[in-house]
């Protein structure tokens, strides 16, 4: 199941991202852009997780996941449909 992370900006500064695995996620990521309007100063982009870096303990009783993080890369212009507004570069 894609792991997608929507990053919203305004006016070109970081306000956060969502981030979601649900079975909607793309769905749900489209939702939340149709709620900031680009009129109003935000600019989105989508991302998705295209792998996993994990960091593994190996001890004598075994291998152990000490934590895991996605990797992710941007997703091709129009996934968001209509909503797609990338922020332009800096």
């Amino acid at each position: 199941m894609p792991v997608y992370r929507l990053i919203i900006k305004r006016d070109g500064r970081l306000i956060g991202h969502f981030e979601s695995t649900a079975a909607s996620a793309l769905d749900d990521s489209r939702d939340i852009a149709a709620r900031l309007p680009a009129k109003d100063g935000y600019q989105l982009s989508l991302q998705v997780a295209e792998g996993e870096r994990r960091l593994l303990e190996s001890t004598p009783q075994g291998i152990r996941l000490l934590a895991s993080e996605n990797l992710f890369v941007s997703t091709p212009e129009g996934l968001l449909g209509e909503l797609d507004r990338h922020p332009s570069p800096q």
